[in-house]
């Protein structure tokens, strides 16, 4: 079985599976067309995260459309 990452158009909404190998590609949405980059994003349920002081602040990895 092939690992895939599943996530949601920003645009329309729609539910997308991709195989991870795309993940960094600039992909269309298959509803709106709107252009994507397959990236991995933190799992819907993640809570708060403790960060020390001199802990850099985590940059949140979503799907964007590429420009």
């Amino acid at each position: 079985m092939d690992p895939s990452i599943r996530f949601r158009c920003p645009g329309c909404r729609a539910r997308i599976k991709a195989p991870a190998q795309l993940i960094g590609q600039t992909r269309s949405c298959p509803g709106c067309g709107r252009r994507l980059l397959v990236q991995m994003s933190p799992p819907e349920d993640l809570g708060p995260v403790l960060l020390s002081d001199d802990t850099p602040a985590p940059v949140p990895r979503r799907f964007s459309s590429a420009f």
